[in-house]
């Protein structure tokens, strides 16, 4: 045996409950690849690999905004209060890192806006399952945000009714002043969020529907394309 146990996609398929025809569009999009191939051409995957994917944050937020799957209850905010607890535990725990001493209530205030923007729009009207999936890793630096909501389409087309998709829809919601009246102040944060992350060494993956936005450092123009899972809700990934 090798210093690192290998499977088959087949085996891989099933510790990780999808399809074999998933496993093969995720090493295709670069999600998961497999750690190398047999000389047959077969794909083979490392358990530990695997483990890792698992547990992933990101993975498991996303996995819960599709398919509704079971999440640690330590990653779910029933209610905002739940959630501002966490996010001021988190805070504490940022304060502590020396390198981001400047840069920490930021990401914090990042953070917080987007937690509180899934609270705000989706009270009393959640399709199916209320409050938000909200996990960080500090040494990883990196924040994880979801919720089962409306989604921005459905929740601007209330004061914007000729969006007529995701991508626009959260173009606006990224760029748009609207009134601070609910619902039309829908989004109102995240013209802050857009602002603080192009002015720091911060950067954020948000999905909403089909559309995915990317924000980074210093950039100017707003980076948003289909995305290849859409979903009713809205995930986020901050990185610092």
């Amino acid at each position: 045996m090798a210093e690192q146990e290998l499977i088959t996609i087949s085996e891989a398929a099933e510790i990780l409950g999808v399809s074999i025809d998933t496993l093969r569009r995720w090493d295709k999009s670069g999600k998961l690849s497999p750690i190398k191939a047999s000389d047959a051409g077969y794909r083979l995957y490392s358990r530990s690999q695997l483990e890792l994917f698992l547990h992933d944050p990101f993975v498991l937020a996303k996995d819960w905004v599709l398919k509704g799957t079971e999440i640690p209850s330590g990653s779910y905010c029933s209610n905002s209060a739940v959630f501002q607890t966490r996010l001021t535990r988190m805070q504490d725990l940022l304060s502590d890192v020396s390198e981001l001493i400047d840069i920490f209530p930021l990401i914090v205030a990042v953070a917080g806006e987007i937690g509180n923007n899934s609270f705000d729009h989706n009270l009393g009207n959640w399709p199916d399952t209320p409050g938000i999936f909200f996990a960080y890793d500090i040494n990883k630096r990196s924040i994880v945000l979801a919720d089962r909501g409306l989604g921005i389409l459905t929740t601007l087309k209330r004061v914007k009714p000729e969006l007529n998709n995701d991508e626009k829809a959260l173009k606006v919601a990224f760029t748009e002043i609207l009134s601070g009246r609910a619902p039309e102040s829908r989004g109102n944060g995240l013209k802050f969020v857009r602002k603080i992350v192009a002015e720091n060494p911060i950067s954020l993956l948000f999905q909403t529907g089909n559309a995915e936005l990317t924000l980074v450092k210093d950039s100017d123009v707003l980076d948003i394309k289909h995305s290849a899972e859409p979903f009713r809700g809205c995930l986020a990934l901050i990185t610092f």
